[in-house]
């Protein structure tokens, strides 16, 4: 279901949006994807999306996981609840806050792996990041990722 922009913006502007984020653990590593639209465009950050009115968190999870990465993932559990507030910029039209549920999932297919039209890049990681926002590398030390990818 798409929101129109216009009403999209009053919900933003008004509430906080949850989500669900995807940590997406194969081979011992989990997946990222750099995003390619704002807020944190250019960041590689977990899958993930917003959840639907009446859809539970489970299967948020398996259809966002689909949606933007191609693959049939099983729901393991929640991991952690992050929030991530972006504040209204010249590329970003409206403050965004956002409650997000962070699931540990499964690819059950992952040949099929391809990333949708909103990322440009992605990586397999088994460490965080001091490039990582903490909403990254708080789950993924949960997950234990604990060491740390030190740049610069």
């Amino acid at each position: 279901m798409h929101i129109p922009e216009p009403e999209y913006r009053r919900i933003l502007n008004n509430v906080p949006i949850l989500c669900v984020d995807l940590l997406i653990v194969y081979n011992g590593k989990c997946l990222l994807l750099k995003r390619d639209n704002e807020p944190a465009k250019g960041e590689f950050w977990f899958a993930g999306g917003r959840i639907r009115k009446f859809e539970s968190i489970e299967n948020a999870a398996i259809r966002i996981a689909k949606e933007e990465t191609n693959l049939d993932c099983k729901y393991k559990k929640i991991i952690s609840i992050e929030e991530t507030i972006f504040s209204k910029t010249d590329t970003i039209h409206s403050d965004v806050h956002t409650v997000n549920i962070c699931c540990e999932m499964i690819p059950v297919n992952i040949e099929s792996f391809k990333f949708d039209k909103y990322h440009n890049d992605y990586k397999w990681v088994y460490k965080q990041s001091n490039s990582y926002h903490k909403a990254i590398n708080h789950p993924l030390s949960l997950m234990g990722f604990n060491d740390i990818e030190s740049l610069g």
